[in-house]
């Protein structure tokens, strides 16, 4: 057989050109210190790296042409890769965002106002995404912080979307398929070509097969789509703030219900966003996937689960998934909520794979510190045994008055250093952000930060550079030094939830349209009842100090911080009025913090803890709803959002329950009423401490 070409686009000549070769004697390779690799000078450049695209030849024809569909791909790589015949491993990044997206204006998603059980007035489709012509470079994400500590960073365009053939699918299977086709060209298993229908192929000689895969969002889920089916050669995966479910991000418990910020989006919605693939094929892709797929089986009237959904649920494969994974997702996500991440987190620790989990009090996205991504890669991809899989199972961003204390006691005076002796390390962490009082010559204390490089033994601390420099300088013998709290530098912890937390059940009593108690103990045989009014944000209906809305109970003022970690659940008595009905609750803190709009903007959410919806004629199946006998009393339970979260002593831990979401549901005429059982009615809370943390932070019977 004739050996295939290594064939470079004009652009990788280009940056070939402008690399000086280094003498074998001094080949240049990657460096690692303290378990991360390191930014190496020579890799550091732009200058001097190659950069090249190419087509991926797929296994799956999804736009019907009769020929496997070509996945347009990126490479930046360092040009020790072609002069020094350096082999990398591998950063891969794929997206259906990087050819443009379409029209977000209102007139293009779904009306939300009409009748529960109704069909929906017809979609408008935004125009069509102008076509992208070629582009060598798809995007520049993760190159500059990749490339120069010594990977190849890949780029693809998902199937149907830039210069990648095929449709777009939205979960379905070729967005797992394409990302392995991908890997399994760098592990040279699968065929690459310098054109979308050429014959002249490209080989990833370079490439040591060791891929590992990130992204955030969208591209947060296509590493755990690829991972899903088991490819060799995906050797890590970190996605953030994933979609693990297309279910689950449009619909909740049985009900309809858009991500937060994109009132009335649905999966048909999405494609037309990211349907930016060859002109000639789209009308394929809209007849066969949106209108043969989606308007048919997506079912905005009962929003029950079904095959549709099943299809497009990545926790149905996730035993595919042998890449060791990193997490990463925020409580206060309202795009692509919480539990997307938990899901999968608790799922692989079941199937004993390795996995840790970053989360954060932020909103949509947030990647871990880059600390904890460098040994992540650096361990599972460059095979340096750093001791990543011994470290916590659980990173929580946490607010500075909810951390616990992460000190050490400095021993000795000490003055222009980066080695700071302490007297216990352990509960310090490698990569973490010290702060670190100096005492001046004049006295004064003044407080500076470093980043912590190394934790050399159980007494000594490497900083990122030296501290107290200055003249008469000095950090002084019995300072303390700590961490930082925030998104930076997360606390450790043994697993998520905390494994110190246990669940807490917690009764309202009467008084819900004011303000009602929420106790330990049961009450009395009551009933309360709201009325749904979608006019205003629930957020306005929290902080009024009453409304026929909602009903609202609250524990007395914590008198101690209070800890959450886990999933909390209702269980709610109750009846309707109607045959249909939103249901929506909160867990929120009073008093409120300040003004919640009735309508227009977001509600503001500093005191929200979390959230959950549900539709009561789901109450025994997400495939099959069965309405509502108008003033019958039915048992609803379901999950709220995960959360981890420290309320802080003063304020009131709040349940309210309402109806319609005015940023979430759909919005039926005002009038329909719900009746609770509050002797039936119960939360059930993931509290740190169980029953006795509650206790102590004030709330008894």
């Amino acid at each position: 057989m004739t050996p295939r070409a290594r064939v470079m686009s004009a652009a990788a000549v280009v940056g070939l050109l402008s690399v000086t070769a280094t003498p074998a004697s001094a080949a240049t390779g990657p460096v690692f210190a303290n378990g991360q690799a390191q930014i190496v000078p020579a890799f550091e450049d732009p200058d001097g790296w190659i950069r090249h695209d190419l087509w991926v030849e797929t296994r799956f024809d999804s736009d019907g042409d009769g020929r496997r569909d070509r996945m347009h791909v990126d490479v930046t790589r360092p040009g020790q890769t072609e002069t020094e015949g350096l082999d990398v491993p591998i950063v891969y990044e794929s997206s259906p965002y990087y050819s443009g997206t379409a029209s977000t204006q209102s007139q293009y998603f779904w009306n939300v106002e009409h009748e529960l059980g109704t069909p929906p007035p017809p979609r408008l489709s935004p125009p069509p995404i102008p076509h992208q012509s070629r582009r060598p470079i798809i995007s520049n994400s993760q190159v500059d912080t990749w490339v120069p500590r010594g990977f190849a960073v890949v780029h693809s365009a998902s199937p149907g979307t830039g210069l990648s053939e095929g449709c777009p699918t939205v979960g379905a299977s070729n967005e797992s398929l394409a990302p392995k086709a991908v890997i399994e060209w760098l592990n040279g298993r699968a065929k690459g070509y310098t054109s979308r229908d050429g014959g002249v192929e490209v080989e990833a000689h370079w490439s040591t097969g060791r891929v590992g895969m990130t992204g955030t969002s969208y591209n947060g889920t296509l590493p755990l789509a690829a991972a899903t089916t088991g490819v060799d050669g995906l050797e890590a995966i970190i996605p953030i703030a994933p979609n693990t479910s297309y279910y689950h991000y449009y619909r909740s418990n049985g009900l309809v219900r858009n991500p937060g910020g994109w009132v009335g989006e649905d999966i048909d919605y999405l494609f037309d966003y990211i349907n930016s693939g060859y002109p000639e094929n789209r009308q394929h892709c809209i007849d066969t996937v949106r209108i043969g797929e989606m308007n048919a089986f997506q079912d905005r009237v009962t929003g029950d689960y079904n095959r549709f959904w099943a299809g497009r649920d990545y926790l149905h494969a996730v035993r595919g998934v042998k890449a060791p994974t990193l997490m990463a997702h925020a409580f206060n996500d309202w795009n692509v909520v919480p539990e997307h991440s938990v899901r999968i987190f608790e799922a692989l620790k079941r199937l004993r794979r390795p996995v840790q989990a970053y989360y954060h009090q932020g909103g949509h996205g947030g990647a871990p510190p880059l600390a904890l991504r460098n040994r992540w890669f650096t361990r599972y991809l460059y095979g340096i045994r750093n001791g990543v899989e011994r470290d916590p199972r659980a990173w929580i961003a946490r607010e500075p008055a909810s951390c616990p204390p992460r000190t050490a006691t400095v021993a000795g005076d000490q003055a222009n250093t980066a080695v700071l002796k302490v007297d216990d390390t352990r509960r310090l962490q490698l990569g973490m952000t010290l702060t670190i009082p100096e005492t001046h010559a004049d006295g004064t204390v003044v407080s500076t930060t470093r980043v912590i490089d190394s934790i050399e033994d159980r007494r000594t601390i490497v900083l990122a550079s030296a501290v107290a420099t200055g003249a008469g300088q000095r950090v002084a013998d019995g300072a303390t030094v700590s961490i930082l709290c925030g998104a930076a530098s997360p606390t450790p912890y043994a697993d998520y939830p905390n494994p110190a937390a246990s669940r807490v059940k917690l009764r309202p009593r009467p008084g819900g349209d004011a303000v009602g108690e929420l106790a330990l103990t049961r009450a009395r045989k009551a009933v309360e009842t709201l009325t749904d009014d979608v006019s205003c944000q629930a957020g306005t209906l929290a902080q009024a100090a009453s409304s026929p809305h909602r009903l609202l109970y609250a524990t007395p003022p914590l008198t101690a911080p209070l800890h959450l970690s886990g999933t909390p659940r209702i269980r709610l008595r109750l009846a309707a009025s109607k045959p249909a009905a939103n249901l929506s609750v909160w867990l929120v803190t009073l008093p409120w913090v300040g003004a919640a709009p009735c309508t227009g903007a977001a509600t503001p959410t500093a005191n929200l803890v979390t959230r959950g919806w549900a539709d009561p004629q789901n109450r025994h199946s997400l495939s099959h709803g069965r309405p509502l006998v108008p003033g019958r009393f039915y048992d609803v339970t379901f999950p709220l959002q995960p959360d981890d979260q420290v309320i802080p002593a003063g304020r009131r831990l709040a349940l309210m329950v309402f109806s319609s979401d005015r940023e979430f549901t759909l919005r039926p005429r005002p009038g329909t009423e719900l009746t609770l059982d509050l002797a039936r009615t119960s939360l059930e809370l993931p509290v740190v401490g169980g029953r006795h943390g509650l206790r102590a932070a004030g709330v008894g019977s």
